[in-house]
């Protein structure tokens, strides 16, 4: 169940180099008055999609999903954000209501700043304005050159792309624990459950990982990254 923590003041912050170290002391200790910090359980919802949007989201523990019902209004898993991402820059400056849902994917801690202080510095603070800019930019083309990534290889070289991200770009193991279900695995690669099962099967038949549950382990990393970059 989500739970509100005590939270440091954003002066004293380690992650405030991230996007506000253009703001001045004052602006800063408005930011401590209009926010709040919540742990959320793994599984637990954390924004739905169509809710009003209220507040500026930024990820600060934790890893989430971000998906989006389809016209069959089944969830389609669109993105996994890791920490020290600002999570709501697709949305809150486009539209009155968040345009995606925001899932835990494993227990997370994020950061509510209220949207309407956001606003009011954004117009008053050229310099924190162009850096909240320059993040939107980043967000968006990591989302798109992932995307392209994935479309652009046949299955094996998808489901290898994936388990390098975790492995190299979330968990910087080669032993984790798969944060997706299979079902999910699938969404985020566009296959079905049974492909992504069967090739984590080959996978693991040619000594390429090890499947223990959700646990993985690389068994060999130069080889799987091979499938990953030519697959």
């Amino acid at each position: 169940m989500a739970e509100v923590l005590d939270t440091s003041r954003c002066a004293e912050c380690a992650f405030k180099s991230l996007l506000f170290e253009k703001l001045e002391f004052d602006e800063l200790l408005e930011l401590d008055g209009a926010k709040k910090e919540v742990k959320f359980e793994k599984g637990e919802k954390i924004l739905k999609e169509g809710s009003e949007i209220k507040e500026f989201v930024y990820l600060k523990k934790g890893l989430v999903k971000l998906s989006k019902k389809t016209p069959n209004k089944k969830d389609h898993i669109i993105s996994v954000s890791k920490p020290k991402t600002f999570i709501g820059f697709l949305t809150v400056f486009s539209h009155d209501t968040y345009q995606y849902s925001l899932t835990a994917l494993e227990e997370s801690t994020l950061c509510f700043i209220d949207i309407h202080l956001i606003k009011k510095i954004i117009q008053e603070n050229g310099l924190f304005a162009m850096d909240v800019l320059a993040k939107i930019s980043q967000v968006s083309d990591e989302i798109i050159h992932r995307r392209v990534n994935i479309c652009s290889k046949q299955l094996r070289g998808r489901i290898a792309y994936l388990l390098i991200f975790f492995s190299k770009d979330i968990y910087h193991n080669t032993k984790f624990e798969l944060p997706l279900t299979r079902k999910e695995f699938g969404e985020l690669i566009d296959m079905s459950t049974e492909n992504v099962i069967r090739i984590l099967s080959e996978f693991r038949r040619d000594g390429l990982i090890k499947i223990d549950g959700s646990k993985i382990e690389i068994l060999n990393f130069e080889s799987l990254d091979k499938v990953s970059r030519f697959g």
